[in-house]
């Protein structure tokens, strides 16, 4: 069934007002027919049941048939501190990480990064945030995670450790699991952080300031990940061992 993010303000009543960028899509690219059933969320764990209504060839509403609470959102926000990084990879990873069910990613700029000036990313947002939300709808999340502005690798280290658990997930790291650290409070974390490194991983002198900062440096096993490959499976991993 096709899924639509819509803000709240476009639900009145037993009516979704269709936004115009959605209309065009139901009507010109995917022809969805009168009375075809569809959903939409309104980004704040709320999905609509719907039937489509066109009042003409151009406008369309939707009758919400019912309304309960969207089944895709983990309990735990896990905010995710990534490496900046060549875009096709940069993108791949927003995608599969809103999948695996992260609430926030904030992107980074560490001494190994290959982007290394926040500068170099101006007017990606529009671009970012449309990916997250197709994601979203796709995957049947009821949030679109949160996109963070850049921060330097310093800024990162004071913002995440407010979390309930701040995991500094490093190859150096070799006996603390992530499941040592989440399984003995899965049913208390309500707010993760987690960082991945670049593609050349922490410098040794990050790595200590991370640690010094209050940062918990665990493994995610005995082999070593790309960063794409670490991102997705440090959010997949955690909120399983959470979500027991």
């Amino acid at each position: 069934m096709n899924r639509f993010f819509v803000s709240p303000e476009a639900i009145d009543g037993t009516t979704v007002h269709i936004p115009e960028e959605i209309s065009a899509q139901i009507r010109k690219v995917l022809r969805l027919k009168e009375g075809t059933a569809v959903q939409f969320l309104d980004n704040r764990g709320g999905l609509y049941e719907c039937n489509i209504h066109y009042l003409d060839p151009k406008n369309l509403t939707a009758e919400i048939i019912q309304k309960r609470v969207a089944e895709g959102e983990p309990a735990c926000c896990v905010s995710l501190y990534i490496g900046l990084t060549q875009r096709e990879k940069f993108e791949w990873i927003l995608q599969k990480c809103t999948e695996a069910g992260v609430g926030r990613i904030i992107p980074i700029i560490t001494e190994r990064s290959l982007i290394r000036k926040s500068s170099d990313v101006t007017g990606k947002q529009e671009r970012w945030e449309k990916i997250l939300k197709e994601a979203a709808e796709q995957c049947g999340r009821g949030r679109i995670p949160a996109l963070s502005p850049v921060e330097n690798f310093a800024q990162a280290l004071r913002s995440g450790i407010d979390a309930d658990k701040a995991l500094f997930c490093w190859e150096n790291e070799k006996q603390t699991s992530l499941r040592s650290i989440l399984s003995p409070i899965r049913n208390s974390v309500r707010n993760l952080s987690i960082m991945i490194g670049p593609e050349g991983g922490f410098s040794e002198e990050e790595a200590a300031s991370a640690l010094s900062a209050g940062w918990l440096p665990v493994t995610l096993g005995k082999r070593i990940y790309r960063m794409e490959t670490a991102a997705v499976a440090s959010v997949i991993l955690s909120l399983y061992e959470i979500e027991q």
